[in-house]
């Protein structure tokens, strides 16, 4: 477990980016000498409040740490490769990247959008259990699209009522996926010269 909190974008949506998360990894040296291997990955949105053309519903932005380490030119140059990259931008500490969704994957983008998320293709299945953001138990993903009945069970005990037919995990909202200036404020980490410095053994 982690003490980010991801977005539903981050969990269900950013892996039919197909994009691997472990290309995020990088590491940190600490004042004590220590080397510790942590992400470049903050989250990700299904909108920016502050961009407006991007914002139609088929791009995702992934909030990321802009560390300027040995390897960001490798990395970034990857990121770019991807036939999905759109675009990306700066602001104070971090880097925003832009991607779109493929086509191969957005039919069921949209019915994870509708909150449908044991209805989506078993490719998408397979892609979202083997490279999710989430920060409490990963066990909960599989339950969620398949449907279970343990998780049913609990939610209609929680809400006193039969839900149906429903999946048994709730609707995307997108104002909670979208990317906003506080939302930066809110994340801390220190800059690379206070403290904290980039490795460049790696």
């Amino acid at each position: 477990m982690t003490n980010v909190k991801y977005t539903n974008t981050a969990t269900f949506i950013f892996p039919l980016l197909e994009i691997p998360k472990d290309i995020f990894s990088c590491g940190v040296n600490y004042p004590n000498g220590k080397l510790k291997y942590t992400t470049r990955f903050l989250n990700a949105y299904l909108k920016d409040e502050n961009i407006v053309h991007y914002n139609d519903g088929e791009h995702v932005f992934l909030l990321l740490r802009g560390y300027r380490d040995i390897d960001f030119d490798l990395f970034y140059s990857l990121i770019m490769s991807y036939p999905n990259y759109i675009d990306d931008y700066e602001k104070d500490e971090f880097l925003v990247v832009i991607l779109s969704v493929p086509d191969s994957t957005k039919e069921d983008y949209n019915l994870i959008l509708e909150g449908k998320y044991s209805k989506i293709s078993q490719n998408s299945k397979k892609l979202i259990l083997g490279n999710f953001f989430y920060h409490l138990k990963p066990i909960t993903i599989p339950l969620i699209l398949n449907k279970s009945s343990s998780m049913k069970k609990l939610w209609e005990e929680k809400l006193n009522a039969s839900i149906g037919d429903l999946d048994v995990w709730s609707k995307i909202r997108i104002e909670k996926e979208t990317l906003t200036p506080q939302i930066m404020q809110n994340h801390t980490f220190r800059k690379l010269n206070n403290k904290i410095s980039i490795s460049n053994e790696l």
